[in-house]
């Protein structure tokens, strides 16, 4: 049998969370400010600013509320560079990833919900497809302070959630995760396997014909 040299998957775990946390307090909370405003404007990251957040509220618990609130200015500001590119450009940018049907749908929702069809993907930290309504919402000419209050509050109740239970219950989890690997596997797998069942969903109900 090859020398792994000692290393187990709890010291191959315990390494790549030391890696994290160094990488959490290079960045600081003004890494977490610019991580969630590319995230919101530019580059998806899916679940990349919870992630950081989460490390942070680990390794820097002294400045994770403040990550999670320069994380909501953020994304607040990185969203509304994206709603102005829909409201210059219109619906061609959209109609180029959706159905007619699903543009359709989007229409609808924007305009018979408003600013709340906004609240469940900014807020609820799954994939949901949140560029393309945040898109509709520019192209259908949502009003932009509704607009902006709704993915603020969106994500400060996420954001500043998760810091708030990871401070409350992490360290507890962690320590279970680390003394039951088994059951940690199986619960990544299942974590991996509802986010594509959610992400593929709410495309196809996006793209589904009427």
């Amino acid at each position: 049998m090859a020398d792994n040299g000692g290393q187990t998957p709890l010291s191959w775990i315990g390494q790549l969370g030391e890696w994290i946390g160094s990488v959490a307090r290079f960045l600081g909370p003004w890494g977490a400010f610019l991580v969630s405003f590319a995230d919101s404007a530019l580059i998806p990251m899916p679940q990349g600013v919870d992630a950081l957040l989460l490390a942070q509220a680990k390794f820097s618990p002294d400045v994770a509320y403040w990550s999670a609130c320069l994380a909501v200015l953020g994304s607040t500001l990185g969203s509304m560079v994206l709603y102005f590119i829909g409201r210059g450009v219109g619906a061609a940018t959209l109609a180029r990833r959706l159905s007619p049907d699903g543009l359709d749908r989007l229409e609808s929702l924007v305009g018979g919900w408003g600013a709340a069809v906004l609240l469940p993907v900014a807020a609820i930290p799954l994939p949901l497809p949140m560029k393309p309504v945040v898109l509709a919402a520019g192209i259908f000419r949502m009003s932009l302070l509704p607009f902006a209050a709704a993915i603020a509050f969106a994500r400060l109740i996420r954001y500043v959630g998760i810091v708030l239970l990871f401070r409350m219950f992490g360290d507890a989890a962690l320590s279970y995760f680390r003394d039951h690997l088994a059951a940690a596997v199986v619960c990544g797998i299942l974590l991996a396997a509802l986010f594509l069942a959610v992400h593929r969903f709410s495309n196809r109900w996006l793209n589904r014909a009427a």
